[in-house]
């Protein structure tokens, strides 16, 4: 009996133990958190959002079309709007940074890319009592005239073609999404 507990046991402190250092470091930057006034909801939910936000174009990097589908325009539409200007430019920026990062996207259009999730983030700060899908969609038509300018500003024919596409399928998705997950979200984070 004690051989059928303790193997298991065994091998989950064996998985533990691998990441210490990184459980340490998390259950710090948790407590300070907490400390200086964060709710323990945020602490957990942000960084489940983050990684979402984060890999949701990871199929970027297998397929090579551009990234229609994306959870950086909903989570940082619902962080701004939940908590605020500051925390919705910063978190649009690191998601959208880090999004680029793994799916091996990062190149000279990065900049107008990081800025219009800054922007987005931003705004969103200041509507905090919109309508989420109207406030969303506008927000999102924003950030692609300012990201996607950078692009039609190269004169290519096809560049401007793959804008277009890319542009209209972003807006669809995101309408659906917004439309499906933007009321349940921001009162999670609320």
């Amino acid at each position: 009996m004690a051989k059928v507990v303790m193997e298991p046991l065994a091998s989950i402190y064996a998985e533990v133990k691998k990441y210490k250092a990184w459980i340490i470091a998390a259950a710090v930057i948790g407590v300070m958190l907490l400390a200086v006034g964060v709710e323990w909801k945020d602490i957990f939910l942000f960084p489940i959002l983050f990684l979402a936000a984060t890999f949701s174009t990871y199929y970027k990097r297998i397929v090579k079309v551009p990234p229609a589908f994306e959870l950086v325009s909903l989570t940082t539409v619902v962080v701004g709007m939940t908590h605020g200007p500051w925390a919705g430019a910063i978190f649009g920026a690191t998601a959208a940074l880090a999004a680029e990062i793994v799916n091996s996207g990062i190149d000279a259009f990065i900049i107008g890319y990081v800025g219009a999730r800054i922007v987005m983030g931003a705004l969103a700060g200041f509507f905090p009592m919109a309508d989420i899908v109207v406030a969303g969609m506008l927000l999102l038509l924003l950030f692609n005239i300012l990201a996607q300018s950078l692009y039609l500003m190269q004169g290519d024919p096809e560049a401007r073609a793959k804008t277009a596409i890319y542009v209209t399928l972003n807006l669809f998705i995101n309408y659906f999404l917004f439309s499906l997950f933007g009321k349940p979200l921001p009162t999670l984070l609320k």
